[in-house]
């Protein structure tokens, strides 16, 4: 492409971004520097921290003018290090390919896990808040700790994000896992450690159209309690949120992610 540029005249051509300077720190779950971990086709220094340089590429300026709009920028630098799980950083803008030399992006810092990595889930739920979305049968429940968008950096960790949306959000997602009727499901929960009590505040938004009649946002504050067994299930009493009250096994954990399906 480039050669086809210089033979026809710089003027054809525009420059477009691949991919943009990228920074960040790798640190494991204890916040230590990850040296000589490879991202991309660079590896961290001693400090954790990584350099990938910006990436252009140069496109035909008619074909550009008439697409109308710029290119999308994709990209997907591998993160590895032997002792962790492997990741991924992934870019996504519909038009991000347009922008001007010199283009920038912080990842800041990137958690890695490192491999059969574990976690006291007493310790990981002990005084802290989460946000809770479950299927319409109440027998699998997400929940995201308050939080989480700032630690998520990778492509380990957002597919489950989207699930968990997918569970709480019909109008943003297109799905259909609420009541009918219902748009939204908001559900904050604070896990206390005195007693193990459990605060509950969900808030529930419905269709609303020119026609009416429009139902009215409602909202349910209770409490209950959570008891956590061999570090593997949990008993959980959600007081007037009765379908979530039972007993669950711990399926998937992460430091600020678990997923919980109900046991026989």
């Amino acid at each position: 492409m480039l050669l086809s540029c210089i033979l026809l005249g710089a003027q054809s051509c525009i420059s477009r971004l691949r991919r943009p300077e990228i920074t960040g720190v790798i640190v494991d779950y204890d916040r230590n520097p990850i040296a000589n971990c490879k991202v991309g086709e660079t590896l961290t220094d001693q400090n954790g921290k990584f350099k990938l340089a910006e990436q252009r590429y140069n496109a035909f300026f008619l074909t550009e003018i008439f697409a109308m709009e710029a290119p999308p920028l994709m990209v997907f630098e591998p993160v590895e290090k032997e002792g962790f799980e492997k990741d991924a950083i992934s870019i996504f803008h519909k038009w991000g390919g347009g922008r001007r030399k010199g283009a920038k992006t912080n990842i800041d810092t990137i958690f890695l896990r490192k491999t059969n990595q574990t976690f006291n889930i007493v310790t990981l739920l002990k005084d802290s808040d989460w946000k809770i979305g479950f299927n319409k049968s109440a027998d699998t429940i997400y929940l995201v700790k308050n939080g989480f968008r700032e630690w998520c950096k990778t492509d380990r960790c957002s597919p489950f994000y989207s699930e968990y949306e997918g569970l709480v959000d019909n109008a943003y997602t297109g799905a259909k896992n609420l009541p009918k009727g219902m748009i939204r499901r908001s559900i904050d929960v604070r896990f206390e450690a005195e007693k193990s009590p459990v605060k509950i505040n969900m808030i529930c938004e419905y269709i609303s159209t020119f026609d009416g009649p429009n139902r009215p946002p409602d909202t349910t504050n209770t409490r209950g309690s959570y008891q956590i067994l061999n570090n593997s299930e949990m008993i959980l009493d959600a007081g007037k949120i009765e379908q979530l009250t039972g007993k669950y096994h711990v399926s998937d954990v992460d430091l600020y992610q678990m997923k919980l399906t109900k046991a026989n």
